[in-house]
Order: structure tokens, then sequence, then C-alpha cells
């Protein structure tokens, strides 16, 4: 009995000693930072995912509109029609009309005064 006594002091001695306590810190600490290093990738994954199912979303959206769009061009109107949008072209008796805003001429004729800095700069420079 007093050698199992002293063999328990001994162990709790070894076990509780500065350096075995330094090296169980240590190897906690590595397993907390390898833990969080696990996690960040995980996000970093998860936000690369939602990123690609978006990407993919679209894509499938795209594809459907251009099925559409192949659907429309088998109909005479619609290669009319698209011949119409990229060509600027007409039909005999057709005519086109183009309509020019006035009010975008004199807002491009109006001065910008110089900022403070600038005119700062060219008094410098002597402009």
């Amino acid at each position: 009995m007093v050698k199992e006594l002293e063999h328990r002091q001994k162990v709790k001695r070894v076990v509780y000693s500065w350096p075995s306590l330094v090296a169980v810190a240590l190897l906690t600490f590595f397993l907390v930072k390898g833990a969080a290093g696990i996690m960040g990738i995980e996000r970093d994954s998860a936000e690369r995912v939602e990123a690609l199912e978006d990407q993919s979303a679209a894509l499938i959206l795209r594809e459907n509109n251009l099925k559409a769009e192949i659907e429309s061009l088998k109909t005479e109107e619609g290669i009319v029609g698209a011949i119409k949008d990229k060509f600027s072209a007409t039909r005999e008796g057709e005519y086109v009309a183009i309509i020019v805003d006035e009010r975008s001429k004199a807002a491009a004729t109006v001065a910008v005064e110089p900022s403070w800095y600038k005119k700062f700069w060219n008094a410098i420079i002597g402009q």
C-alpha cells in the first residue's frame, strides 16, 4: 500500500511538473491553431461555393435567354427583327425617324470652373 501511494505521488509529480504542463499547453495551442486554420479554410470554401452557385444561376439564365433567341430566329419575324437590330436595316416602304434631344447639346457647352487647387497650380506654373 505504501509503494502504491509512493507510485501515485511520483506520477502526480511527473504529470504536474512544469515541463509536462508546458508540453500540454503547447500541444493544446497547436491543436487550437490548426482548428482555427481549418475553420478559415471552410469559411473561404463556403464563400467560393456561394459565388460559383451565383455564377451557375447566371449562366443557366443566359442559356435560357439564348435558347429563346434561337427559337425566335427560327421564325421569319425573328430573323427580320435581328437584321433590323444588328444592321439598322429597313424593308421597302419603312422609314426610320431619328430624334435628337436639344437639351443634351446645351449641357455640353457649359463651362466648368476649375477647382481651387487647379487654379493654384496654374498660378505656380504660369498657365
